[in-house]
């Protein structure tokens, strides 16, 4: 693989000719403004060479292809789509990106921003941040499709995250903004004051878009009419299949077709793992009995051929869906008839057996991925909830070096040592991810307050310490001064101040 391709040529340094991969031939001429002059022709010349490396299963170096020919025309739709197909299938293998491919784009110029902004993106689909700063260098650039392409997609990104970002959906305001698309600037600004609706401020500027949008005509607001923007785009056909097989709510027919289509390229290439995966994603994802019934049996006989344990974790993923889905109906069933103690027993050996299911899951997932620390988290919380807090801890004082799961690993790691009354450790577990978290009044603040307050009563209550007491006094009246109702904090700010009265009484 040449992947020096793409890198800038050194001073003397001849172009590449039309050998088997295009070189870059230097970099795309430049309109005014600095914006990039298309150049449609070389950049047919990469995209021909991409198609062949992803028809060879080569993903990497083809989404290296599709990129350079976007570095050569970056209106195209065409390269533009087919780099995140490639990217799909290069995702599906479970590599790494190369260092080579990395280093191709790391000019400084805005195109080449752009460019490393997709792979970015394209290799960490769930990025909703890398998914705003390619939309930003789109916009940048002028690119008015390619904008509003991204731009839906990265709306999505935001909108998935566990909490979304009011100020990434701001900043897709602006980037919508700059290429005229009034209606998802709207739809960006309406997410953003969902978030917080008391910015009136914001709340006035998406009724002034509004207004905009409502006057835009034969522009984005007419897609799919007759002049309207989107009818631009060259293959119709393929762009309904790339964005069924991306919606997270598909119709019935969208399903059929995506499992048929999936379904006929895993049975031209049975052994090929993107083949594999993407054929037993669609099953699942269409749920029939006989859906899920074939994927156990694709993912079985793939883990037996490939020894990849992807398939193996995905099959297990089915299988205790399968299995949460019996546990629900003992929960209905038991639920039902609330007297009937029988129904009770049944429900709860179906919770026990599905517990011990979940951590047998994860443990083989931890064993294959040994250094994968949100494993380990999710391993912990499985052990948490099964009652055995002191292999919990053992994970969650693992698992809490992983940033993404700092705070939720501290929160947890507090809590079970409340569980085996170490309350000194619990106590300074609680302090480190107050600090680590900073933002004490949202519900991850709330949850770790009141573990705080929880220990800090009991190590009051077991010590007569008056101290310690009123420490505890003071977080309970915070916590309720927010939110009153919170769990049992207003009894335990009564028993607590019972405590401190009783304290300087001295009794």
């Amino acid at each position: 693989m040449n992947l020096g391709l793409f890198g800038r040529k050194k001073p003397g340094e001849q172009g590449a000719g039309d050998g088997d991969a295009p070189g870059q031939n230097g970099p795309p001429a430049r309109g005014s403004g600095g914006a990039p002059q298309p150049s449609p022709d070389k950049a047919a010349h990469f995209f021909n060479h991409a198609k062949t490396a992803h028809e060879t299963a080569n993903y990497e170096y083809a989404m290296t292809l599709w990129l350079g020919g976007l570095r050569q025309d970056p209106t195209s739709m065409r390269g533009l789509e087919a780099f995140f197909e490639s990217c799909k299938y290069f995702l599906a293998e479970e590599k790494k990106l190369s260092k080579e491919a990395r280093k191709s784009f790391e000019g400084r110029e805005d195109i080449e921003r752009y460019l490393n902004a997709l792979l970015e993106w394209g290799t960490d689909p769930f990025d909703a941040a890398s998914a705003v700063k390619a939309a930003e260098y789109a916009s940048k650039l002028g690119l008015l499709e390619p904008t509003y392409w991204i731009g839906e997609r990265a709306l999505g990104a935001i909108a998935r995250e566990k909490k979304p970002s009011k100020s990434l959906f701001k900043k897709m305001i602006e980037h919508f903004v700059k290429v005229g698309a009034y209606d998802k600037a709207v739809e960006a600004g309406n997410a953003a004051v969902r978030l917080d609706p008391t910015d009136g401020q914001l709340a006035a500027e998406i009724r002034n878009l509004s207004a905009q949008a409502t006057m835009a005509k034969g522009g984005y607001d007419q897609t799919g009419q007759a002049g309207g923007f989107r009818q631009n785009i060259r293959d119709l056909d393929k762009q309904r299949r790339l964005e069924e097989g991306e919606r997270i709510v598909k119709t019935e027919e969208a399903l059929d077709r995506l499992v048929t289509e999936a379904e006929a390229d895993y049975r031209s290439r049975s052994e090929d793992p993107a083949a594999i995966s993407v054929y037993a994603k669609r099953l699942m994802e269409r749920g029939r009995p006989e859906d899920e019934k074939r994927a156990r049996e694709v993912l079985k006989k793939a883990f037996e051929v490939t020894k990849q344990v992807r398939f193996r974790e995905m099959e297990g993923t089915l299988r205790l869906r399968l299995a949460a889905r019996k546990l629900a109906k003992y929960r209905e069933d038991a639920q039902a008839a609330p007297h009937n103690p029988k129904l009770a027993e049944l429900h709860r050996q179906a919770q026990a057996q599905y517990a011990q299911m979940e951590i047998d899951e994860y443990k083989l997932r931890v064993e294959a991925y040994p250094t994968d620390l949100g494993l380990k988290f999710e391993l912990g919380k499985r052990y948490f909830e099964h009652g055995d807090a002191e292999k919990a801890i053992e994970l969650f004082q693992v698992s809490q070096d992983d940033a993404k799961h700092r705070v939720e690993s501290l929160k947890y790691l507090g809590q079970a040592f409340q569980r085996i009354n170490w309350i000194d450790e619990s106590i300074q577990t609680f302090r480190q991810a107050l600090d680590v978290h900073k933002v004490p009044t949202d519900d991850t603040g709330m949850e770790l307050r009141y573990g705080l307050l929880v220990s800090l009563q009991a190590k009051a209550e077991a010590e007569r310490d008056q101290s310690i007491a009123e420490e505890a006094d003071k977080l309970a009246s915070t916590i309720a001064i927010q939110q009153i109702g919170y769990k049992d904090v207003r009894a335990r700010r009564d028993a607590i101040k019972k405590l401190i009265a009783e304290l300087k009484k001295g009794e």
